[in-house]
């Protein structure tokens, strides 16, 4: 296949106690591609890529993780909500729909009508308590908590005296507690869900986000109780999910090459779990890189206590969300963190699901720990926070050519936002010719046509390249993807015409799974 020699594919880059790839500015990028060959043509792609010009793909829901709640789910309906501002004892509050559920798997449909990120952390109290209220958890629990959190946060004591004056203040029966995960942060005005599996008890549900006075907002009344009665739901564990890992040990680990976009659904597999220096576990929670949000934001904002590099120091930079200060955005869910339940004969490894409809872009997987992209000094290679693309069709990606014409042939390149191509063979005048597609096309299923209009660049020289609004309309291109090793190409232009049977022969590293 001499026409698609290595030295003709240009690179592309892309780069809580109780119990990313960094998208590059589009400038840079365009300054990038502007100094590569043939830099016209791809930067009319690149723009097309950074202008989103193509929504979501709704195609390959039946790639692995694509497997959602099952309909015979038991559903408890949480919203969260601020009443209106005109009420004097205006608060934060949980609204839920049933305040008895049967017991077993049980997906938490968590709607946030407000504008501050919210989550919901469920605790399981010990059977004597089952008749505990929501008020009386509070001065047991929320309220001892902030007034020894009230000096921390204005800076006048240190995490150390925090917590000596913390623990004493806490009630005899708090070890006996059970974190039993609830939905993760999720952003204000979206909906998330999850689903966990929930052993009889009565439970309560918080959110120790902070207001930008340092005020928790389980101070603020975002408390409520349910109870899991006896009887066993007609339900069942969902069918597969995308694995997610974590241990205090390993870390967190995605286990996946490719994901498409659409409903998907992640099994987040505690292996282990452990108390950390902020006095919670750790658990998973998904954030979507969007505008100029960074892993960085995101890693600092984690921790209530807000980590720095000087230490523990209070300040109001980290999980505060209200109205002046929303956070990173955009969370789109995750499972709280979880423990087993030793009564009921649990042990780890534990599973809670969450549920996400991912629309191509870049996207965080990040553990409510101190400093999570390095939570462990001693063990730097440990790291509580992921970072993945979701890109459609990404195992076209790769070279293409029809045998019957080595000399010539394809390479497709999957984005975020879909799939374009370039075309390297010979005009009719025998000189070398170099196509690329004018669209970046996002919706390609198998079987179906799609077609490209195809652009080259004209009188360019090599200090001299055609600028993007210069190239010109030199044909289209029709390809039938039958699978993503292979297709037909029927292209036609200012050359000719010419049917390919096409063949993919090369492949990329970290693309294995194809999903068509």
């Amino acid at each position: 296949m001499s026409g698609l020699s290595a030295a003709r594919v240009l690179p592309w880059i892309q780069p809580r106690i109780g119990g990313m790839c960094r998208l590059l500015t589009e400038d840079t990028t365009m300054n990038i591609f502007r100094n590569t060959f043939f830099p016209a043509a791809l930067a009319t792609s690149v723009a097309w890529v950074l202008a989103g010009s193509v929504g979501a793909s709704e195609h390959g829901q039946d790639a692995p993780g694509k497997s959602l709640i099952p309909d015979d789910t038991n559903v408890l309906e949480v919203i969260t909500r601020h009443p209106p501002l005109a009420d004097a004892d205006a608060h934060y509050e949980f609204v839920l729909s049933d305040e008895v559920i049967p017991s077993g798997w049980t997906t938490i449909r968590m709607s946030n009508r407000s504008n501050s990120t919210h989550f919901g952390y469920i605790v399981r109290v010990p059977d004597d308590l089952a008749d505990m209220s929501v008020e009386e958890y509070m001065d047991a629990l929320s309220l001892p908590f902030q007034d020894a959190w009230d000096p921390y946060f204005a800076g006048e004591i240190d995490v150390g005296e925090f917590f000596d004056t913390l623990m004493p203040a806490l009630p005899e029966w708090s070890p006996e507690t059970v974190p039993s995960s609830g939905p993760g942060f999720t952003g204000g005005g979206m909906t998330s869900s999850m689903t966990m599996n929930l052993e009889p008890g009565t439970y309560f549900i918080e959110c120790y986000v902070l207001d930008t006075e340092g005020v928790f907002h389980t101070t603020h009344g975002m408390v409520n109780r349910f109870t899991v009665a006896g009887e066993q739901a007609d339900s069942s564990e969902p069918d597969g999910g995308i694995p997610v890992r974590i241990s205090s040990t390993e870390g967190l680990r995605l286990d996946a090459d490719a994901i498409q976009p659409g409903p998907t659904s992640f099994e987040v597999i505690f292996e282990d779990n452990i108390i950390y220096g902020h006095g919670l576990g750790h658990d998973v929670h998904l954030v979507r890189l969007d505008g100029d949000t960074t892993v960085e934001e995101i890693n600092g904002w984690m921790s209530y206590l807000d980590i720095g590099a000087d230490g523990f120091h209070a300040g109001s930079g980290a999980l505060v969300s209200a109205s002046g200060h929303r956070g990173p955005k955009t969370f789109l869910g995750g499972v709280q963190t979880l423990f087993p339940n030793a009564e009921a004969g649990q042990e780890f490894p534990l599973s809670a699901y969450f549920h996400a409809d991912l629309t191509p872009g870049n996207y965080v997987l990040v553990s409510e720990v101190p400093n999570p992209m390095q939570p462990d000094p001693d063990n730097p290679d440990v790291s509580m926070l992921v970072e993945f693309s979701v890109t459609p069709f990404a195992g076209l990606t790769g070279a293409w050519y029809d045998p019957a014409t080595t000399g010539e042939g394809w390479n497709f390149v999957a984005t975020p936002s879909g799939v374009f191509g370039y075309f390297y063979g010979y005009g009719d005048d025998g000189n070398p010719l170099w196509l690329m597609t004018e669209e970046v096309i996002g919706d390609i299923s198998a079987g179906e046509p799609v077609t490209f209009n195809l652009l080259h660049g004209v009188d360019g020289a090599f200090a001299a390249p055609v600028m993007p609004d210069d190239l010109q309309h030199w044909g289209e291109v029709t390809f039938n993807f039958e699978s993503c090793n292979e297709a037909t190409a029927e292209i036609s232009g200012a050359d000719g015409s010419a049917s390919q049977q096409l063949q993919r022969v090369s492949e990329t590293v970290g693309v294995s799974d194809c999903a068509l």
